[in-house]
């Protein structure tokens, strides 16, 4: 999100200004004003449009745009400047299931010091809600809700159009996403950007015959924990899918599956699918018949390495 200045910006865009006008709205220099302006256009929450020789800056039609004008209606007062920062979005888009600070901070790649303070002050307003040691977004406030998938999600589509034209998300919680692509996005630059699920098999002496690679956006280090369930989460009820999956945490060794399947909502089908590892029979739809899971393991694994 931009910074609370750009912030302070968008509250006063009830109508088209001109920067110059913002200026003296705002008692701030014009040279401020450009740069916050830039940042909300740049973040899809404003836009500029001219009108003879003026060029006024007005609120864009975006979906988070909507949504934080429509928090701005029904709360006025609220300090939208201060709340909605940064870390703040972050924090939030973690949110949307119960977590305590220490998964939080995990998800985020934040500092637990920054993450408790983003909460204290979220909790103040009554936008995150505490039960049991848990923090979770609190769903009543409904424009909030939409502000944060709406803005995660045009976030995660503006990075796409720089990596890939064929990229499809196929999971987002807040900056975090799993996407498909059949290029390689290494030309791109973004740290951020790691290969992920069947894309990583290799590593541990498993193969595939696929065209499509796939990737994951997060500030925090993988682990293979991480590939196992980015792997689950391109079908999750597709046995083929979960059946890579099983090889990659038989090939691998994984030893926290279920501890990491608490960051992705994902406990019970974890249990479930390790069940079937333990007992070797079919539990659901989800998985395969035993003997035809092992014939597929036993053909991913590449020759040498059994």
């Amino acid at each position: 999100m931009p910074y609370p200045t750009a912030l302070t910006i968008f509250k006063e865009l009830k109508r088209p200004a001109s920067i110059s006008r913002l200026a003296d709205m705002l008692g701030l220099d014009h040279s401020t004003i450009s740069t916050a302006v830039s940042s909300l256009v740049a973040e899809g929450l404003a836009e500029k449009q001219r009108d003879g020789k003026k060029v006024l800056v007005k609120r864009p039609n975006t979906l988070h745009a909507r949504s934080l004008e429509d928090i701005l209606k029904e709360y006025p007062r609220l300090p939208v400047e201060n709340l909605f920062t940064n870390s703040s979005m972050e924090v939030l888009g973690a949110l949307t299931q119960p977590h305590n600070i220490t998964d939080t901070a995990a998800m985020t790649g934040l500092n637990r010091h920054t993450v408790s303070t983003a909460l204290t002050k979220l909790s103040g307003y009554g936008i995150v809600l505490k039960e049991k040691g848990r923090f979770a977004l609190n769903k009543r406030h409904r424009h909030t809700v939409d502000l944060v998938n709406n803005y995660w999600r045009y976030a995660a589509n503006q990075r796409l159009r720089d990596i890939a034209d064929d990229a499809i998300i196929l999971w987002q919680r807040g900056p975090e996403f799993l996407f498909k692509t059949q290029t390689d996005p290494g030309h791109t630059g973004e740290k951020d950007i790691q290969p992920t699920a069947t894309t990583v098999f290799s590593r541990y002496n498993l193969q595939i015959i696929t065209t499509t690679r796939y990737y994951f956006h997060t500030k925090r280090r993988m682990r293979v924990e991480d590939h196992i369930i980015h792997t689950i989460l391109i079908d999750p009820q597709n046995p083929t899918y979960n059946s890579y999956a099983l090889a990659l945490a038989t090939r691998s060794g994984a030893t926290d599956l279920l501890n990491t399947g608490r960051y992705y909502n994902m406990e019970k089908h974890i249990e479930s699918l390790l069940e079937y590892l333990r007992t070797k029979e079919k539990n659901s739809d989800a998985v395969l018949p035993w003997s035809e899971y092992m014939d597929l393991f036993s053909s991913m694994v590449v020759r040498g390495y059994v």
